[in-house]
């Protein structure tokens, strides 16, 4: 409750502040992007008008909204308004990337206190580390840099790799996280996510669902028993809520003889891809 009060007291706060259309924008968004602009991006995740992931639409867009600086999906969104929701869930995003507080390296309480800083949002422990960063941003900048990096770096747990391997939601087909965090579902033999609790009553949409099982056979890419690669008529089966695609029917009875070991071998391929593709967008961003 005291985490949706803060939450709240700062949105109600925005709501009056003069910059909350995203036209009071900065003149230099064309400019190359620092590494904490891009450490920031990642953390931000969507674009707090039309909650489009950032990236999606081309080079994020840096701009001025009140006390902070954020990045838009695209120029269109200049002269649009900020979505409440999406303003949230970029809010929570920061929170959860950012993790523990700047100066006292402690995890971020329920009831965490916040400031903003040459246009950066820190969250803080307590009141004290409020002052200290403002005292001296560029100190606690760098160390808030270091904290994205960290928890940036890559997903940890079974459900936050099968969520960016997944990517949206079978319902909406919105990307997951752009409605606030995933909720776990069942469907069928099928443990899968959406991106908010309105999707629950909802109907699967098939051609959202086909993307996603697309996704899915992409990022296992081989037999989790033999190592081939999949074949264009590959057999699957399901292990702990897990779709699992197989070279051939005899690896299915191998999987479901031992599907804690195989459930395990499919993370590692799906957290395998995910480096993957990470490492081919650092290259491109390169150049």
């Amino acid at each position: 409750m005291k985490r949706q009060t803060s939450l709240l007291l700062m949105l109600a706060c925005i709501a009056f502040l003069p910059g909350v259309h995203a036209e009071d924008s900065l003149p230099d968004s064309t400019k190359a992007l620092s590494q904490h602009d891009q450490l920031k991006i990642a953390a931000q995740k969507i674009c707090p008008v039309m909650g489009k992931p950032l990236g999606s639409m081309g080079s994020p867009i840096k701009v001025r909204i009140g006390d902070q600086e954020l990045f838009l999906c695209c120029e269109a969104c200049r002269t649009k308004q900020v979505d409440r929701q999406h303003w949230a869930t970029i809010h929570a995003n920061f929170r959860k990337a950012q993790g523990k507080c700047p100066v006292m390296g402690k995890p971020l309480p329920v009831n965490a206190k916040y400031t903003i800083a040459n246009g950066q949002l820190f969250y803080t422990c307590c009141p004290p580390c409020v002052d200290k960063i403002k005292a001296d941003p560029k100190t606690y900048l760098t160390k808030l840099d270091d904290l994205y990096a960290t928890n940036l770096a890559e997903p940890q747990t079974h459900d936050e790799i099968k969520i960016a391997v997944q990517k949206i939601c079978p319902v909406m087909g919105k990307p997951l996280g752009s409605m606030g965090e995933p909720v776990k579902v069942k469907i069928g033999d099928e443990e899968l996510f959406l991106c908010c609790e309105a999707c629950r009553t909802k109907q699967v949409d098939t051609t959202h669902w086909a993307t996603i099982h697309k996704n899915f056979r992409k990022a296992q890419a081989t037999c989790p028993i033999m190592g081939k690669p999949i074949p264009a008529n590959a057999k699957w089966t399901f292990v702990n809520g897990d779709i699992v695609y197989v070279c051939c029917p005899p690896c299915i009875a191998k999987i479901n003889a031992k599907p804690s070991l195989y459930s395990e071998r499919l993370t590692e391929l799906y957290g395998k891809h995910l480096r993957m593709v990470a490492g081919n967008a650092r290259r491109e961003s390169a150049f």
